[in-house]
């Protein structure tokens, strides 16, 4: 027993010296004064009393080796108690700051008579520092005074000892709460629930639209692991058109608390959806895979539960077996996939639908502008038409116009661009009519009309540009002859021919009948163009057909301008319009029907060869990517533009030579 308490002072003087070292450093001092005293609580006590005595070091920093005392003639009963002070002065402008550190140690006399605490040592700048010795009278019984009721033993060091062991029990509880808590998390985020801690997740403000109308559809990844996932597939979205909203790349994290459970929320894609028919649509799902890391707690050894020295502080909390919990880490592979969602699609109402209704719905205005309202015959006049707003813009038609034959007014130009994607798309489409008057004259290019159907007050708006009137001169190459040739041909000689009319034997000339004749091959020749125009007009698969490999290449042409500027999604964007609108237009393939399983089928009904249908998704699937991952720099968009272009070339070949596309395109 006396070994066993002898080796409880050692060790408990050893871990406070420590503490009292730790509790020094933070403080500093300007040079003053290093003070160190010992006092205590009373000078006189009984062998029933306990009281207390002060060790304070004021003013060194760089204490350390702390000894007590033997305290012969004592036993101790608690402590030592650390405590600190600080203080500052300000003394003729000079601020000093003055540090004082404690620590208490709780008494109780073994012996009768005078006895003398003797000094604490401790090592100050390699410089030791005794205390004072303090000098205590003992005597018999006890020296406190009592009450009725009141217990002799129930002194103040009595009640101190209770709160110090309240103190204790109330740390021992909160650790234990934090120690369950972090089992219970452990557990939850274990690989058994990996799908509950992690997963996609698709949200669309709207299930119930019109055909046309904008779904904003959000892709989310929750996760409360730490991982590392890409995605491997992005919904096919059959039945859609869609238009891509900016998403920040990387994705930036935001907190979401579902159920109670706070997640870490990645927007992984987010896009304006346009149902092309009514009845139930589905969004299918995206895909991803990658690692994730759990968890795993470890029971650890107390590496002090058999040492006697140590084992006398089992009873403190920090060295209980909970203490040396342990928790490993384990990289886990995960495939995701977000639930399908159902959109059920309205038909657009058919009662005053108004003549002009080609597919718009929004909201939207409508200008007309021509760039020159004076202007001969032998000059082109350019007359664009506007439609600004927010909805299905790349889906409306061209607004049908009755233009007067003499303006000779070609198919329309269109073109659309992206104002702002936030909350609605908003943009503008043109329709670009080049106008080539034949006979001069004064025109009125007629108000220009275009429906569309508005979502909010559910009605159909009809917008109506004004008319425009323009004046045509007769240019230097027009023919003056009374004799003019049918429709929008005249004559292509301006002045007589000169043969042997001296004779009046002019029909005899075969000039005179070569002038018939050359005449009647170029009024053919024309009328053979304009009709071949008016079916191209009329059939619009057989006109697509033909512009399909100008346009793409149209859009080819803008994505190279992009790749100096740095302009990761437009540039993608581009080209994957590029093919997906080419294939369209070659395959005869609605905008509402474009995915990626209908177009391998189509492909392979087409008799494509397996190596180009791979080629034709590897580059699809590459563009689709790469807006939602980290861009490849310019080296690798111009890579992917070289085969974008080869690629349409290698289909122009391929269609050429397919039996099946020779009767389709005449």
């Amino acid at each position: 027993m006396v070994y066993l308490s002898g080796m409880r002072n050692i060790m408990r003087n050893y871990v406070f010296c420590c503490i009292l070292a730790l509790l020094c450093l933070p403080y500093g001092s300007q040079a003053q004064e290093v003070v160190f005293s010992a006092k205590a609580s009373s000078a006189k006590t009984g062998l029933q009393n306990q009281f207390q005595i002060t060790f304070s070091l004021s003013n060194a920093p760089e204490a350390q080796n702390f000894t007590p005392p033997s305290f012969e003639g004592f036993s101790i009963q608690g402590g030592p108690f650390q405590s600190s002070r600080s203080s500052m002065s300000n003394i003729n402008g000079r601020v000093q700051q003055n540090t004082t550190v404690s620590l208490t140690y709780i008494l109780q006399a073994t012996k009768l008579g005078k006895q003398t605490i003797g000094p604490a040592s401790v090592t100050v700048n390699d410089k030791e520092l005794k205390s004072n010795p303090v000098q205590i009278e003992v005597v018999k019984g006890s020296v406190l005074p009592t009450s009725p009721g009141q217990n002799a033993a129930d002194d103040p060091f009595t009640a101190m000892r209770r709160q110090q062991q309240r103190i204790r029990e109330q740390l021992l509880q909160q650790r234990q709460q934090r120690q369950e808590q972090r089992r219970q998390q452990v557990q939850q985020m274990g690989e058994d629930d990996i799908h509950k801690n992690i997963f996609i997740k698709v949200t669309a403000d709207k299930t119930n639209p019109y055909v046309g109308e904008q779904i904003s559809v959000s892709y989310k990844l929750y996760t409360r692991l730490a991982m590392n996932v890409n995605l491997t597939q992005l919904p096919s979205l059959n039945g859609f058109w869609s238009q891509d909203f900016e998403v920040p790349n990387p994705p930036k994290s935001q907190e979401e608390v579902i159920n109670g459970v706070p997640y870490q929320v990645f927007l992984l894609k987010k896009t304006a959806l346009f149902p092309q028919q009514a009845g139930r649509l589905e969004l299918d799902a995206a895909k991803a895979e990658g690692i994730v890391r759990i968890v795993e707690q470890t029971k650890g050894r107390n590496p002090f539960a058999d040492d006697p020295l140590f084992s006398l502080f089992m009873d403190d909390p920090f060295f209980d077996q909970d203490a040396f919990m342990g928790y490993n880490y384990k990289d886990v592979p995960v495939k995701l996939s977000s639930k399908p969602i159902a959109i059920q699609v309205k038909e657009l109402p058919l009662n005053n639908q108004p003549p002009s209704f080609t597919g718009a719905v929004g909201n939207f205005t409508l200008q007309a502008s021509i760039d020159k309202q004076k202007l001969s015959t032998d000059d082109v006049a350019i007359l664009t038409v506007q439609l600004l707003g927010t909805g299905n813009l790349k889906l409306v038609g061209s607004p049908q116009v009755n233009f007067q034959e003499e303006l000779g007014v070609a198919d329309p130009i269109l073109s659309d661009s992206i104002i702002s994607r936030n909350p609605a798309i908003r943009g503008i489409k043109e329709f670009k009519y080049t106008i080539n008057p034949q006979l001069p004259g004064s025109y009125t290019i007629p108000a220009i009309e275009l429906a569309y159907y508005d979502v909010e007050s559910k009605q159909y708006k009809v917008l109506k540009s004004q008319a425009i009137p323009i004046t045509v001169t007769e240019g230097k190459n027009i023919v003056a002859t009374n004799d003019a040739l049918p429709g929008d041909i005249n004559p292509i000689i301006q002045s007589g021919w000169e043969g042997s009319s001296q004779s009046g034997h002019l029909m005899s000339q075969a000039g005179y009948w070569g002038l018939y004749l050359l005449s009647g091959l170029i009024c053919g020749l024309l009328l053979w163009v304009h009709k071949r125009a008016g079916r191209l007009a009329e059939n619009q698969v057989l006109f697509k057909y033909k512009k399909a490999n100008k346009i793409a290449w149209k859009r080819l042409a803008s994505a190279r301008k992009m790749l100096s500027q740095q302009q990761h999604r437009a540039f993608y964007e581009e080209v994957s319009k590029a093919i997906w609108l080419y294939l369209s237009d070659k395959l005869n393939l609605p905008l509402a029907e474009l995915s990626k399983d209908n177009l391998v089928e189509a492909l392979q009904v087409r008799s494509f060869s397996a190596e180009r249908i791979q080629q034709i998704e590897q580059l699809i699937t590459e563009c689709e990517l790469a807006l939602y991952s980290p861009s490849g720099g310019q080296q690798q968009r111009q890579k992917t533009l070289d085969e974008a272009g080869k690629l349409i070339g290698l289909l122009e070949q391929d269609i050429k030579t397919n039996n099946q596309f020779a009767s389709y395109a005449k």
